[in-house]
């Protein structure tokens, strides 16, 4: 097996279904001067079996260096063992040819590929990295969205899904730029207000919009003041990822967080996707105990999502 350094647009013409949109060239080099120098691999035994993307940071390499989560992708759902385990050794030898210091890849959670995540998780370990972190990934299946919904979820979660549907409340897609924008203000207003500002400002988000298909929601109340909002990235064709969600300050008593969730698992149902990604509620391992809270209370399931470390000698 090779190791090939392409440009994004020879990997993006080779790799043509990467795992998830986080691992298309088109998408990384959009962020590429968030990373010293971004590097396009492809692993080649034949014909190409492997694919990863990666970007140096104080001299780490880091896939992802400005994603949730990256990771290898493959050319063929069948790929063997073997080829993994060469592909990285090869990488190991390719970092030390350029005198980096570690490598660093976090995975994406399950729901995006059980099998080869877990063949990624096994051939990583082995291969000298060690678990640098584990955190907690929610997700729902939109499967479980069914008759027996409301049953199945938290005593609390369902009173407060009531009394959002008491409030009067109206869910609606955003059309155009003006509704997004205001979408990701109220996000914005929500972050600052727990003191966690948003990682993304509008022009980035306008930016990756551009690359990534997204959908942006907002709650109105009964006097139409929005007091909530969503914005979800189209991830892979069966998955759709909650980027941002939040409500206004203020306006907690009419439950619009439950209200939001439970039409988005609707809305997303109807379009036949399989999951919704909702998300870590952790950070360097460490649980955000309320978030996890709310995400169970709703019916999410929870998934580790690795990251692994491999330091060269």
């Amino acid at each position: 097996m090779e190791i090939i350094e392409v440009s994004a647009g020879e990997y993006d013409r080779e790799l043509t279904h990467p795992l998830h949109v986080f691992n298309s060239g088109l998408f990384n080099n959009l962020n590429h001067k968030k990373a010293d120098e971004v590097f396009y691999l492809l692993f080649k035994e034949g014909k190409f079996r492997l694919g990863l993307v990666g970007g140096i940071k104080d001299n780490e390499f880091l896939s992802p260096f400005s994603a949730p989560f990256g990771g290898f992708s493959f050319f063929s759902q069948d790929v063997r063992l073997q080829y993994l385990e060469v592909a990285i050794d090869l990488l190991k030898s390719w970092a030390r040819e350029k005198n980096l210091t570690s490598i660093k890849i976090s995975l994406p959670p399950f729901i995006y590929d059980n099998s080869f995540i877990s063949k990624q998780i096994n051939c990583i370990w082995r291969q000298g990295f060690i678990i640098s972190e584990i955190n907690l990934n929610y997700s729902f299946n939109l499967d479980s969205f069914n008759n027996d919904y409301l049953n199945n979820i938290w005593y609390n979660a369902r009173k407060n899904l009531m009394v959002s549907m008491k409030s009067s409340l109206h869910f609606k897609i955003c059309l155009g730029p003006e509704e997004k924008e205001l979408a990701y203000e109220i996000i914005c207003k929500n972050r600052e207000s727990r003191g966690y500002p948003l990682r993304m400002t509008w022009e980035q988000v306008s930016d990756t919009i551009q690359i990534i298909p997204a959908d942006f929601f907002l709650v109105e109340d009964q006097s139409g003041l929005n007091i909530a909002s969503a914005m979800v990235f189209h991830v892979s064709k069966s998955v759709v990822q909650v980027v941002y969600w939040g409500d206004l300050h203020g306006h907690s008593e009419k439950k619009p967080m439950n209200f939001i969730s439970f039409k988005l698992f609707e809305f997303y149902k109807s379009k036949g996707y399989q999951f919704i990604d909702i998300g870590p509620s952790s950070e360097n391992s460490l649980p955000k105990y309320g978030l996890c809270e709310f995400k169970e209370s709703i019916g999410s399931r929870i998934d580790p999502k690795y990251s692994l470390t491999y330091y060269s000698e």
